[in-house]
């Protein structure tokens, strides 16, 4: 016949368990910086050129969009107008 057992109560850890665990945790966060370095080191990024480009492109077509949704808002707001007129 099988009896369960209770799960046993977990100590404290002591000191050195502890130093150890954070000296682990700071060695993980400096591998993850490494990593990250390493990463960033790989980018390709794009010259001065192309990075101006791109932005007045955004620009413009934010700008564009933002003009056509003035003008579907717009027009929805007078077509309100003339239901509630009704």
């Amino acid at each position: 016949m099988a009896t369960k057992t209770q799960p046993q109560a977990r100590a404290k850890p002591r000191a050195t368990e502890r130093v150890r665990a954070r000296r682990s945790r700071l060695a993980g966060l400096r591998q993850f910086i490494a990593d990250v370095r390493a990463e960033v080191k790989k980018i390709t990024w794009p010259d001065r050129e192309t990075t101006r480009k791109l932005t007045i492109l955004v620009i413009g077509l934010s700008a564009a969009l933002g003009v056509l949704l003035g003008a579907i808002d717009a027009i929805f707001v007078r077509l309100w107008d003339l239901l509630q007129a009704l």
